[in-house]
């Protein structure tokens, strides 16, 4: 039998075609063979093999993954394991009663390859909607949330007759799946009172942004919104706008999502920042020159918080007066005073390494620049002052599709 396994490496389609006639016979050395970690043969050979087989290797995948003895052999029997597809969806249904913690989050995970065609799971996995374990209850709220509308009606049924202790991760699941809109009116009305309520005491917090945002001397909200075409606001705090507004703007939601919603927020300061997708990249030039001369000033920003990779376009009057991206787009107009002081990323590839600034703080980004030029979002505090509150609001592309893009954020 090892003798075949051997020529997985070799002859893969020949030793396949062997081992998965073998069925069940070869299950037993397979696994064997798979907590080797010394072995010869890639891992994920013997995995896909595995799965080819298919029920015959199921229950014996799931107790091996259960008494695994190293992280890296639980690794690899979870991955073969996660992926022998719908063909066996009944199966995955009764690893969801398994006693191992990691085989029900695994199991969970396999439906979650199902997507929509796994909707007979549901019943199955709204009942882990308590399990004991975290991982296993997060696993399932995400293959609800890959099921889809299928599952909402489980949920809503969850969220009105219980038990209690899944009514929370019920209802993070339909924000998964439909954001506010798959809510009922009852649990609307609930997260809009928790809103209000965190609003009256709200605590503004300095965060690095990832993605754009727009400047704007004003605390007029309305004039703001009518400026940038945007429509049907809601009240959110500054933590759940600036989350929901991020995760339209780059997160893992379709690309048609990315510009439906912004978050406009209160005056901060003398200033107004709309975070998200403000404008069409072709456009927003020609806004912020707009906007410029109707607010005085404009000032646009992006900021990658992972690369520290930034941009700019200040303008006033209707006219931009500096441009400046690390993206290589074409820069215009005088540096700013602020850049005059610090070096840009483009000015260090200008310079050897030996001569960059030891401290991050002492290069121009587009944090620095909006901090000289109006107020950055990472250096936001108690001592801000705050009129007025934040919304969430649709742009036209929102508007088309009909909401915001779903998702569970924090408040």
């Amino acid at each position: 039998m090892r003798d075949v396994m051997l020529r997985l490496a070799d002859d893969w389609e020949a030793a396949k075609a062997e081992l998965v006639t073998l069925g069940g016979a070869a299950v037993g050395p397979l696994i064997a063979e798979l907590a080797d970690e010394e072995s010869p043969v890639q891992w994920s050979s013997i995995g896909v093999v595995l799965r080819e087989i298919g029920r015959p290797a199921f229950a014996p995948l799931a107790e091996a993954l259960a008494a695994a003895p190293t992280p890296e052999v639980k690794r690899r029997y979870g991955w073969a394991f996660m992926g022998f597809g719908v063909a066996l969806l009944d199966d995955y249904i009764g690893a969801l009663a398994h006693p191992s913690a990691r085989v029900r989050e695994d199991a969970a995970l396999g439906i979650q390859y199902c997507r929509e065609r796994a909707a007979p799971a549901v019943p199955a996995l709204a009942g882990l909607l308590d399990d004991p374990d975290a991982e296993v209850r997060q696993r399932v709220i995400w293959a609800l949330g890959e099921i889809g509308a299928a599952a909402i009606p489980a949920l809503q049924q969850v969220r009105r007759e219980g038990p209690g202790r899944r009514r929370a991760a019920a209802l993070r699941a339909l924000a998964g799946i439909g954001g506010f809109e798959a809510f009922s009116a009852a649990d609307r009305a609930a997260v809009e009172r928790l809103v209000r309520v965190k609003l009256i005491d709200e605590r503004i917090e300095g965060e690095e942004p990832h993605g754009r945002w727009l400047a704007l001397p004003t605390g007029d909200q309305a004039a703001v919104l009518e400026a940038l075409g945007l429509s049907s606001p809601r009240p959110a705090t500054m933590r759940l706008g600036r989350a929901v507004a991020g995760a339209a703007s780059h997160g893992s939601v379709p690309e048609e999502w990315r510009r439906a919603v912004v978050f406009v927020s209160p005056q901060l300061d003398d200033w107004t920042l709309v975070f998200g997708h403000w404008a069409d990249d072709d456009r927003e030039h020609d806004a912020i020159r707009s906007l410029s001369a109707r607010f005085g000033r404009a000032q646009a920003y992006w900021y990658d918080d992972q690369t520290g990779s930034s941009g700019w376009t200040i303008a006033g009057g209707g006219v931009v007066i500096r441009h400046y991206s690390d993206a290589g787009d074409a820069c215009s107009g005088e540096r700013l005073p602020i850049e005059r002081e610090k070096p840009t990323f483009a000015d260090l590839e200008e310079l050897p390494a030996d001569q960059w600034p030891d401290d991050d703080n002492d290069v121009c980004d587009g944090l620095a620049v909006a901090a000289a030029m109006s107020i950055s979002p990472s250096e936001l505090g108690p001592e801000t002052l705050v009129r007025g509150t934040g919304v969430l609001a649709l742009t036209e592309a929102g508007r088309d599709l009909g909401g915001c893009p779903a998702g569970a954020f924090p408040i």
